[in-house]
């Protein structure tokens, strides 16, 4: 019992380290890219010229985009592991650490440039991810599926700022897996 509880407190701190790097470094990139240090994206787009506001989040979409492309043609493969915290649940509880970090690492120039898409989801993923990491170098591997949800847990209470939610919301994914898979055998 302890040690468990040991376990989800140091992947709850991963966790909120993963999440606050994002954070620190989506800021850091919107002062870059926007010239804005409030941020909010919608300060800085009042603030851009009408052909960057339509420039910045095209080039934002075309540097991902060329970041993922790159990353398939220099493996020259499909991920061969899950790059998602739902399907490392729904499998064998790995990721593929490098395509999952440079899927984060596209969203986070995607997002910085002002396109409309979800932080939270890199955020999450993120946290998934070195719960991941930590929980295979650490733990038996019948306990992976387990810490995968608690630092998608963790990552979405910090994401949102909502513990409780993204404690529920993990608890009915990894339940409902579980339910699945038992029907399955």
């Amino acid at each position: 019992m302890f040690r468990r509880l040991l376990i989800a407190t140091v992947v709850g701190i991963l966790a909120a380290f993963a999440v606050a790097g994002f954070r620190h470094a989506m800021l850091l990139l919107e002062w870059l890219f926007l010239n804005n240090d409030s941020g909010s994206l919608v300060n800085a787009a009042t603030n851009l010229s009408p052909w960057r506001r339509l420039l910045t989040p095209a080039l934002g979409g075309l540097a991902a985009g060329l970041l993922l492309m790159g990353w398939q043609k220099f493996t020259q493969q499909r991920p061969h592991a899950p790059t998602d915290y739902m399907e490392a649940l729904q499998t064998d509880g790995q990721f593929d650490y490098a395509a999952s970090l440079v899927k984060s690492l596209a969203s986070l120039l995607v997002v910085t440039s002002g396109s409309a898409i979800g932080r939270e989801g890199a955020m999450i993923l993120l946290a998934a991810l070195a719960a991941s990491c930590f929980a295979q170098r650490f733990t038996p591997r019948q306990e992976w599926k387990l810490w995968i949800a608690c630092g998608a847990a963790a990552g979405m209470a910090a994401a949102y700022r909502a513990p409780l939610a993204g404690s529920l919301f993990i608890a009915e994914v990894l339940f409902g897996t579980m339910m699945l898979a038992s029907l399955a055998r």
